[in-house]
């Protein structure tokens, strides 16, 4: 029976297509049925918690019956607000039970429901016909109270037995979804792994009967791309498409095996022929050619080799005719390069000495710029202690003006009391006249009033003296103010000076500055030339250097065309006719560390390279 991979193949693909439709066939059921035990969880939930609501609506009723019979004794609690609130209760309490009622995923819920709803309209009767009665007569309302706890205990006991009908319904329900999460993970599980099970049957298969052939076939074709012509190709027996592969492989093998055979033969006529050619072209032998016939494509290879032969000894000859040529310009190109060497290391060394020059101009400008600083800075302070000076000799002179004031106030209040003394003096005197004329009894009296006249006098001298010392004194602080009025005077024309001299002082140092600054540039200016000219030279040696070797090259390319054949004359190496001048080895010694101390940072280090590479 013939077999076929590509049938194989789509049987395999339909097979995990099944298997796939059949997975995702039972995720989708599975999914359902899920989704169906998770709606009746939500259900059971929702009804858990109505009941609870009406549980609590239950007790609420009872909260606002007891609040409105304490509002009576308590003015801080309302009662109408509680009859407001007992009404909606009720209402609340009702649509609750309606609900449980209404539940139909579970009859005996909906049956208990049913049962309790007289006990429900008891006792929300009880709680209305308290509050009426209260709000009339609060000791009927408070007889009534026994009545409507019992009906509360009553439903109390109902509630309970509906909330456990209640919580054995949700626990049925939370396990029947248990019970389906638990059938589906199983389906699911069977489903992948029977689906893993398919394709690792069909990945063995694949493996046997396809990939491990390929994986052989494989091997033989590299074997056979690396010369072994005798390996064995498997699955030629194959009736399929590897068998196919296999019989083409084999064909394949044969063809290259004649091939193989032809190209040995036309190899040993192709070495036998141009093999001896190119051991004499080998020698330096440009005259020779191939002469055995060629036929096919090694025809042309024949043709190229004598044409290659031909332009080898033509091109030999215009180099050899070239060499002296070379040889003659080489050396006249050392000799230049030797004069420009010698003339660029005196212009280094003179550019040299006029960058130190400059150097020191330039220090000493900048010294000279530093000390005309500090001396502008020196005349600033010298004018500042100077309007300092003058500042204080102003307050001076107020001073001594107010001392000059002060003196003249005392002055006067001395002319007082000399008026006064002479007052007491007149007074004491008409005493003593007084005493004088009552006699004996006015003695006491008359030796007091001679007391007085005394002191009277001895005060009016001191007065005078007093007033003697402060009216000389007074002169001389008038000649004291005049002083030093002068001696301010000379200041601010000292400070005007000080000025002058500053704006003198400040216009040498920033003109200092100024030549310190195109001294820099200009010295600056001077060591790039240094630079440059210290890299032209080191670039002269290298290409002195360059030459050298250049002439080196000539005469070494001359010897090597002079062992060829060419069918002309004989080439001769020339002789360096002119004496070749060493390099100064002291120069090039102090031109590099020269040119390593100016030019950091910049160029001439990659120029150096470049020569180099040169």
């Amino acid at each position: 029976m013939t077999r076929s991979i590509n049938r194989m193949t789509w049987i395999a693909i339909a097979a995990l297509a099944v298997l796939v439709l059949a997975a995702g066939a039972t995720s989708v059921w599975t999914s359902r049925i899920q989704a169906g035990a998770v709606a009746r969880l939500n259900d059971s939930g929702d009804l858990v918690r109505n009941h609870m609501t009406a549980d609590m609506m239950h007790d609420a009723i009872r909260g606002d019956v007891l609040t409105v019979l304490a509002a009576r004794n308590n003015p801080g609690l309302d009662s109408a607000d509680a009859a407001r609130s007992l009404t909606k209760d009720i209402a609340a309490l009702r649509e609750a039970l309606a609900v449980d009622r209404a539940y139909v995923a579970a009859p005996d819920v909906a049956q208990a429901a049913t049962r309790i709803t007289a006990d429900a309209d008891r006792y929300a009767a009880a709680a209305q016909a308290i509050v009426k009665a209260a709000q009339v007569d609060p000791a009927r309302a408070g007889a009534q109270l026994p009545a409507f706890l019992k009906s509360f205990d009553t439903l109390e006991k109902s509630m309970s037995e509906v909330s456990d009908t209640i919580d054995r319904h949700a626990d049925a329900v939370a396990a029947g979804a248990s019970a389906t999460a638990s059938l589906a993970n199983i389906l699911i599980v069977g489903a992948a792994a029977i689906t893993v099970l398919v394709v690792l049957l069909v990945g063995y298969a694949a493996r046997r009967f396809v990939v491990a052939p390929l994986i052989a076939l494989v091997g033989v074709v590299r074997r056979m791309s690396e010369g072994d012509l005798s390996v064995e190709v498997p699955a030629a027996s194959r009736r399929d498409e590897l068998g196919q592969l296999a019989g083409a492989t084999l064909a394949f093998r044969d063809q290259l095996a004649g091939a193989e055979r032809a190209k040995q033969e036309q190899t040993d006529l192709i070495v036998g022929s141009v093999g001896d050619a190119l051991s004499r072209l080998a020698d330096g032998d440009l005259m020779v050619r191939v002469n055995a016939e060629l036929t096919g494509p090694f025809a042309k290879l024949k043709s190229d080799f004598n044409n290659a032969a031909q332009a080898l000894q033509s091109t030999m000859r215009r180099v050899s005719d070239s060499t002296s040529g070379i040889n003659n310009g080489a050396a006249d190109i050392r000799q230049a390069s030797d004069d420009l060497s010698q003339r660029t290391e005196q212009q280094a060394a003179s550019l040299e000495q006029t960058a130190a020059a400059m150097e020191q101009i330039t220090s000493g400008v900048r010294e000279s710029a530093a000390r005309a600083a500090r001396a502008n800075a020196a005349v600033e302070q010298a004018r500042d202690e100077a309007q300092r000076s003058g500042e204080v000799m102003q307050a001076a002179v107020e001073a001594m003006g107010a001392i000059e004031r002060t003196s003249g106030e005392i002055s006067d209040i001395i002319s007082v009391i000399d008026g006064i003394a002479f007052q007491t003096n007149l007074l004491a005197l008409n005493a003593g006249v007084e005493a004088a004329r009552a006699g004996d009894a006015g003695k006491g009296f008359a030796v007091v009033a001679s007391e007085v006249r005394a002191l009277a006098q001895r005060s009016a001298d001191a007065a005078k003296d007093v007033k003697a010392r402060i009216t000389a004194s007074a002169d001389q602080v008038g000649n004291g103010v005049g002083l030093v009025g002068e001696t301010g005077e000379a200041l601010t024309r000292i400070i005007e000076r000080i000025t002058e001299i500053n704006g003198l002082v400040r216009e040498i140092a920033a003109s200092a500055e100024q030549q310190s600054t195109s001294l820099v540039q200009v010295s600056t200016a001077v060591s790039e030339m240094d630079g440059v000219t210290q890299q032209n030279a080191a670039m002269v040696e290298q290409a002195t250097a360059a030459a050298r070797s250049l002439a080196e090259e000539a005469d070494m390319l001359a010897s090597q065309v002079a062992r060829f054949r060419t069918g002309g004359g004989a080439v001769t190496p020339l002789a360096t006719a002119r004496a070749e001048p060493a390099p100064a080895p002291a120069a090039t010694a102090r031109l590099a560390p020269q040119r390593i101390v100016r030019q950091a940072g910049n160029a001439a280090l990659a120029v150096e390279d470049d020569w180099s590479s040169f």
